[in-house]
């Protein structure tokens, strides 16, 4: 059977998704000097298909920030409730994707910001986080709900996620955490 162009783009998508998530994993799990090649052996293809996929290590790395944000969007955007009709139910998404049960992967990432610091402030995804952290404060502007609080409001949902499963807060804690942190998504 002769692959079709259908099948040579989905096959080059799965390899490029395979790479990504196979680096994340590795950075996560060795740092930020992780080589290329143990990427490229965890994400079962050569050397050379993953230098295919990425000219460089920062084409690399930029892309794990782009999919980072975008799986963090995606996830809070999973969570609104449309139906809802007062402000803040970006907030309450948020808070939401961050500490929900069936979050992990969320979780796992926490931020780009997160990733951002293993690898390094210096690298060319800078822009592409800048981009994407003015889509996100245009977001919250447009929830309807007082920026500093809702800016302090979302740091401590992240801190609750980089927290999860450590000695450091229980399930317990958590739910307390996450109901108060739900009430004061409310409006005034």
């Amino acid at each position: 059977m002769k692959p079709t162009e259908s099948t040579a783009t989905r096959d080059k998508e799965r390899t490029r998704r395979a790479i990504i998530d196979a680096a994340s994993q590795m950075i996560y799990s060795h740092g930020a000097s992780v080589s290329l090649a143990d990427i490229a052996s965890a994400a079962g293809v050569s050397k050379g298909a993953l230098t295919h996929h990425f000219t460089s290590r920062s084409a690399l790395e930029e892309a794990i920030l782009v999919d980072v944000s975008q799986r963090l969007w995606d996830a809070v955007h999973e969570r609104l409730d449309f139906s809802e009709d007062r402000p803040g139910k970006l907030l309450r998404a948020y808070i939401c994707a961050l500490t929900d049960d069936d979050a992990a992967a969320v979780r796992d990432v926490v931020s780009p910001g997160s990733l951002l610091l293993i690898i390094g402030s210096d690298q060319p995804g800078q822009e592409a986080l800048k981009a994407d952290a003015e889509k996100w404060r245009k977001a919250f502007d447009d929830d309807g709900i007082d920026p500093a609080l809702s800016l302090t409001i979302r740091y401590a949902a992240e801190g609750l996620a980089a927290s999860i499963g450590t000695p450091y807060l229980t399930p317990a804690e958590l739910r307390s955490a996450r109901t108060r942190l739900l009430a004061m998504a409310e409006p005034a």
